[in-house]
């Protein structure tokens, strides 16, 4: 040994009691307590002569190592090398958060409390023991054996993906959940199944160990939320959720999950511990955390869950998803022997992780205007991170003091494996809110912390976050006992921009489990969007779009502010659900001329109903053909919504529309064909047509008795007749005579009569010059009472039949109702055929294009499209589902 080595080593062997002491042994193998070492600090700077701080003795842990700290030799591990870029995107959304911790059952909560500097230290975590298992279809026998912290970060995980809009994702999306249970570490305990005791029955005991075990935490949410990602349970101590951050992030940069749940769940039931701490251990006599403040004293435990939702940045840009903020990069590694003991930090190993962050983030020092640390204020542990975190922070150019440091262990305390979790969410919302908030109960900085020569201040009142040159950057630290150190570099959110208002009624939905359920959720949205009457009511329907998996019960109202849609919600909570069967295959509805004019203003900011009419510019005044496209392009507007149709009916003109949405034919060819037709069947003898109220029989006597035509055999009850105008003069006498209810149609041309027979011959001619293709979905024939499956081609010939012969719409429905049809949608803007439908078919429901239509059709299980129905934009910060729960006491 040197002299430096001889001299610590009789410093070292004095205070032992003169036993040897070995230069190359860790000073905790030696026996040395944080006690003794505290002391040893003192007795090395006199003699020394200079100071010694307490980081020195756990980063140079041996007598040799220490001596040569002491003669300026101190050595440092090399960097990391940074991962290879490859020219991608790795930056990584937060998209979702849920939490419950001390004091704060929601992020909200925990936000206002944060800026109001509230301290929650040592207040439970309230309801730890209650869970709505009913909710995710869990027993309660089973919710009663699995242990609480698994049942709450189920809950925290389903808010987390609610926040996000992705509880019921797309068919191939894989979700990933990383995360960790609690290990206690503030207040030791048995194993969950131990304290609610045993079952005799081998299968009950699995069953109970598998309610309780952390091997089982992330697998668990998996299986209950339906997620198809990587499952990975996560332990490494207090940076459990931090390593589990990592992790997802990883997940997502490699392709293994397109979204990834990050999440821990520290919750126990030990008493907090009675009579006066011990000072070697960590725990804070006072009971109050001061983390990096000259009054610290130690640490205190808490209980808390909560979970974040992550997403590729640039797909999470492109879905237009909420950024909270963005993982620019993170690390983690482990101490190694680099340190004094094997539950004591490291300024190496602390350093290095923050720099290979920061390396991986691309991110220079001193663009990080915040740093969460990990901030226990603990004798020892403060200290050496900040020692670390100097380290790794320092060089560059700007002033000492430019990076903010706080902690939030003063506001909630020390959250075990949960730690990591409630700093990194603290961050993330002050990066959204371009705003720091204090860390409390400060009293003066840590005389032993050399504030002067580091980058840092500390945090200690509620402040702007000023934005400078660049984005705001921030770090947030977890070091877990053991050694595992995770470090994550985070970044504002990028700017959006405004997304205009539609100025029309926007549909909102809302989906449960059940109606109980679904009424709680209303009357919370009602309160909410009351409270918070300027929130734009798009924001709102977008976050709402994704509803619980198990969702049997479902509601949707429609407003153009939030004002409205609270009132049409409490309008909804004052009236019974109505009683509806499930949503069976709809039909698409297409009705014939004469039923009114239509009206392309009101669909004009319809951009999918514009791509469809634009082509036809030129032929709009032709009402035939203006039918025909307006029909077509509404029933295409139907599709985008996610509506789709099982079968095809048509009455009249409103069969080429049918064909048209079927796939046998182009609208560039039926709108040729129908133009053909407009200008053939105008050619013919002038004639007249009469709605006729009678049996069909009574009808059918009618035209036997006056040569008239049945035109259509609409509804039991509901005919038209055709003819000639004298013909028609006689039925009308006819009908007057034996008090039949009949009126005059608004058409001068005999559709569906022998007037129609001089022209048949041209108009089959041009329906075989049109390029015909099999049809896509069934097609059931008004003209010839035939239902054509999918995959047929339609003989061109029926063009030309329909018009000379009835329309059978009342035999074509029925066919319809055989196949198991029900539910029809009209295509047009207004009721025509329901009212023939509802005689045909009593049990049949209609339903219009329009917020009304489409909430019936959701209420009854539709899967609607809400992207193409709301558009892209921000999701609205909605509370998350307001759970039923019970107690099962622990």
């Amino acid at each position: 040994m040197n002299g430096t080595e001889e001299r610590v080593a009789a410093t070292v062997a004095g205070l032992l009691g003169g036993v040897p002491v070995a230069p190359d042994v860790p000073f905790r193998e030696l026996g040395l307590t944080s006690l003794l070492g505290a002391r040893l600090r003192v007795r090395l700077e006199k003699e020394f002569g200079r100071s010694v701080p307490a980081a020195a003795l756990t980063e140079h842990y041996t007598v040799t190592a220490l001596a040569r700290y002491l003669d300026g030799d101190a050595r440092t591990a090399p960097g990391p090398r940074p991962l290879k870029a490859g020219g991608a995107d790795r930056r990584v959304a937060v998209i979702g958060m849920a939490a419950r911790f001390p004091g704060a059952p929601d992020v909200d909560t925990f936000w206002r409390n944060l800026r109001a500097g509230v301290c929650s230290v040592g207040e439970p975590l309230a309801d730890a023991d209650a869970f709505d298992a009913a909710f995710f279809g869990v027993s309660p026998k089973e919710a009663e054996r699995t242990d609480p912290a698994h049942r709450l970060l189920l809950e925290s995980c389903h808010h987390a993906l609610e926040d996000g809009g992705y509880t019921d994702p797309d068919d191939g999306v894989r979700i990933g959940v990383f995360a960790g249970a609690g290990m206690n570490l503030y207040g030791p305990q048995p194993p969950y199944f131990l304290r609610a005791g045993t079952s005799g029955d081998p299968v009950e005991a699995i069953a109970e160990l598998i309610g309780c075990q952390a091997d089982f935490l992330a697998t668990r949410v998996a299986w209950q939320l339906g997620l198809t990602g990587p499952a990975v349970n996560v332990q490494s101590a207090c940076s459990t959720s931090l390593v589990a951050v990592h992790l997802a992030v990883q997940a997502l940069l490699t392709g293994d999950a397109d979204l990834a749940l990050a999440g821990a769940a520290a919750v126990r039931r030990t008493p907090a511990p009675e009579g006066p701490a011990d000072p070697e251990y960590i725990l804070s006599p006072s009971g109050v955390v001061r983390a990096f403040d000259a009054a610290a004293d130690g640490t205190v435990g808490g209980d808390g869950v909560a979970a974040v939702l992550l997403k590729p940045l640039e797909r999470a840009l492109a879905d237009g998803d909420t950024v909270h903020a963005v993982i620019l990069g993170s690390a983690v590694n482990n101490d190694g022997r680099a340190k004094a003991g094997f539950t004591a930090p490291s300024v190496r190993g602390h350093a290095s992780a923050v720099r290979h962050a920061l390396e991986r983030a691309g991110a220079e020092p001193h663009t990080i205007g915040y740093l969460e640390a990990h901030g226990t204020g603990t004798e020892v542990g403060d200290p050496i991170e900040f020692r670390a975190l100097t380290e790794a922070l320092a060089g560059g150019p700007g002033p000492a003091g430019r990076t903010g440091l706080g902690s939030v262990k003063p506001s909630v305390g020390h959250l075990d494996t949960c730690a990591g979790m409630a700093g990194l969410i603290k961050t993330v919302l002050m990066l959204r809110q371009g705003e720091l908030v204090p860390t409390v109960n400060t009293t003066a900085p840590d005389p032993r912390l050399a504030w002067s020569k580091s980058p840092f201040f500390p945090v200690t009142e509620r402040s702007d976050w000023p934005s400078g040159s660049g984005p705001r950057r921030a770090g947030v630290s977890a070091l877990g006992f053991g050694g595992t150190n995770a470090h994550v570099v985070l970044e504002e959110p990028p700017a959006r921009g405004a997304v205009p208002d539609p100025g029309r009624a926007v549909l909102v939905p809302l989906a449960a489990p059940d109606p109980a359920s679904l009424r709680r959720r209303a009357g919370q949205l009602r309160d909410w969007l009351r409270d918070h009457g300027d929130l734009p009511v798009g924001d709102v329907a977008r976050r709402l779009h994704s509803g619980p998996r198990r969702s049997s019960a479902r509601l949707a109202v429609s407003g153009r502010t939030a004002h409205e849609v609270a009132d049409a919600l409490d309008t909804a909570l004052g009236e019974p659900p109505p009683e509806e069967p499930p949503l069976g295959p709809p039909a698409f509805a297409f009705r014939g001329q004469g039923a009114g004019a239509v009206d392309f203003e009101a669909y004009r900011d319809e951009p999918v109903f514009r791509s469809v009419v634009e082509p036809f510019g030129e032929v709009l005044d032709r009402p035939q053909a203006a039918q025909l496209v307006f029909q077509v392009a509404l029933a295409r507007l139907w599709e985008s919504a996610g509506i789709r149709p099982s079968a095809v009916v048509g009455h009249s003109l409103g069969e080429l529309a049918a064909l048209c949405t079927a796939g046998a034919l182009a609208l560039s060819d039926a709108v040729r064909f129908v133009l053909a037709r407009e200008e053939l069947t105008g050619s013919t003898a002038p004639g007249r047509m009469l709605a006729v109220s009678a049996p069909l029989d009574v009808a059918l006597d009618a035209a036997a008795a006056t040569g008239a035509d049945l035109a259509a055999h609409n509804a039991p009850t509901s005919h038209t007749l055709s003819g000639p105008e004298v013909l028609m003069d006689r039925a009308e006498s006819w009908l007057d005579r034996h008090a039949v209810p009949w009126r005059r149609l608004p058409m001068t041309t005999a559709y569906h009569s022998h007037l129609m027979e001089p022209v048949l011959d041209r108009l089959a001619g041009h329906a075989r010059d049109l390029g015909w293709q099999p049809l896509r979905v069934p097609w059931a024939s008004a003209s010839d009472d035939e239902l054509l499956p999918a995959g047929t081609v339609p003989e061109p010939d029926c063009l030309a039949r329909q018009v000379r012969y009835p329309v059978l719409f009342d035999p074509a429905l029925r066919t319809l109702r055989g196949t198991g049809v029900r539910d029809f949608t009209e295509i047009a803007p207004a009721f025509v055929l329901r009212d023939f439908g509802r005689r045909v078919l009593p049990d049949s429901a209609w339903y219009l294009w329009g917020p009304a239509g489409l909430a019936a059709l959701y209420r009854r299980g539709a899967a609607l499209d809400w992207a193409a129905l709301t558009g892209p934009g921000p999701r609205a910060q909605l509370p998350g589902h307001p759970f039923a729960r019970q107690r099962f006491p622990w």
